[in-house]
C-alpha cells in the first residue's frame, strides 16, 4: 500500500525523469502528473489518507469535508499576473454558473475573495504542476498551477472539483466493469495511482452511473512507462480524460453533494 500522501516534487522528479516514464512525457508534459500529490494532483496536508481513513459520488470524498455555506473564499495574492488571475476567476465563475439551478438560477457552490483576517480559505499559487487539496480542511487549503500548462479553464475546474471534495472518477469501486487497467504499462512506483476506493467508508455513493465523460477521469496513458495505454474503456468508442468542461453527471454530483435542490 502506498503510504506517503504528499509526494514532494523533488521526489517525483527523481522517480519520473530518471525512469522510462520520461518517454511518455517527451511528446508533451501532463502537468497533473507533476502536481506533487497523491494520484498526481491530490494533496492532503492534514494527514488524511483516502486509502485507509473511515472519515475519508464521480467519486466524492466521504465525511464532513464540504465547504461551509457552499462557499470557497480564496486568496489569489500569490498569482502576480493579472491575466492569470482572470483565467482562474473565470474558471470559478464558470463552475458556479453551470452548477446553478437550471430553474431558479440560484448558485450551488460559489467562490469569492477572502475577507480580511479570514483563515479558512483556498490559497492559490504557482507550482510545478497542477494540484489541489481535496475537500475542506482546517489545515492549509491550496491549489497550485503551473504556467502555462495548468492555465486552461477545464484544467482549473478539474482542480476546483478536487477542492470542493471530489476524487478521480476511475477510483470508483465499480470501475473494473467499465475500464481495463493495464498495470504492466504503468511506470514502476506509480501503481498506487490506479487504486480503487470502497463505498461507504472511503467514498460516498451518490448512485450515479459511471462517467467516461467526467472531467475527473484519467486519460488513457496516465503514468505510462512505455507509451502504451494504462487504462482503456470497455465501451467501444468511449473516450476518457477530457479537460474541457464538467459533464452532466459531474454537475449533478456537485449539486447532490452540496444539497442543492432548487
Amino acid at each position: 500500500m502506498f503510504t506517503p500522501i504528499l509526494v514532494t516534487f523533488s521526489l517525483f522528479f527523481t522517480v519520473v525523469f530518471n525512469t522510462p516514464l520520461l518517454k511518455s512525457l517527451e511528446s508533451g508534459v501532463d502537468y497533473e502528473w507533476l502536481g506533487g500529490g497523491f494520484e498526481g494532483d491530490m494533496i492532503f496536508h492534514d494527514g488524511f489518507d483516502p486509502t485507509i481513513e473511515s472519515t475519508s459520488r464521480g467519486v466524492a470524498i466521504w465525511g464532513p469535508r464540504r465547504w461551509s455555506k457552499n462557499t470557497v473564499p480564496y486568496d489569489l495574492s500569490l498569482i502576480t499576473n493579472a491575466g492569470h488571475r482572470k483565467i482562474i476567476e473565470d474558471a470559478m465563475a464558470t463552475l458556479t454558473r453551470i452548477t446553478s439551478s437550471p430553474v431558479t438560477g440560484k448558485a450551488c457552490v460559489t467562490f469569492r475573495p477572502k475577507l480580511p483576517n479570514e483563515r479558512n480559505i483556498l490559497k492559490v499559487n504557482y507550482g510545478t504542476g497542477c494540484g489541489a487539496t481535496v475537500g475542506f480542511s482546517y489545515a492549509p487549503n491550496e491549489m497550485s498551477l503551473a504556467y502555462p500548462g495548468c492555465f486552461h479553464s477545464g484544467i482549473i475546474q478539474h482542480e476546483l472539483m478536487h477542492v470542493i471534495g471530489f476524487y478521480h472518477e476511475q477510483s470508483r469501486p465499480d470501475r473494473d466493469l467499465y475500464v481495463d487497467v493495464k498495470l504492466a504499462n504503468v511506470g514502476k512506483g506509480h501503481e498506487h495511482n490506479f487504486n480503487k476506493y470502497r463505498w461507504g467508508n472511503m467514498v460516498l455513493n451518490q448512485n450515479t452511473t459511471y462517467d467516461y465523460d467526467s472531467i475527473m477521469h484519467y486519460g488513457t496513458n496516465y503514468f505510462s512507462s512505455n507509451g502504451q495505454p494504462t487504462m482503456t474503456p470497455k465501451q467501444p468508442g468511449a473516450r476518457i480524460g477530457q479537460r474541457d468542461r464538467l459533464s452532466a453527471i459531474d454537475i449533478a454530483e456537485i449539486r447532490s453533494f452540496y444539497g442543492c435542490s432548487d
